[in-house]
């Protein structure tokens, strides 16, 4: 999950999770997140595990 008050913000996180080919969804107006399991462990390659 990601959550931010501004809009921008949150197109720059989707536009960069697009690049990497990372599935993410909107779940409301300040906040989006990646939760499938292909998703996870992909952004896991990039990022880390988070703990």
């Amino acid at each position: 999950m990601f959550k931010n008050e501004s809009r921008d913000i949150l197109a720059l996180r989707g536009e960069a999770l697009d690049l990497l080919g990372v599935a993410w969804r909107y779940n409301n107006r300040n906040e989006l997140s990646v939760a499938r399991r292909a998703a996870v462990e992909l952004l896991d390659l990039y990022v880390g595990p988070k703990h």
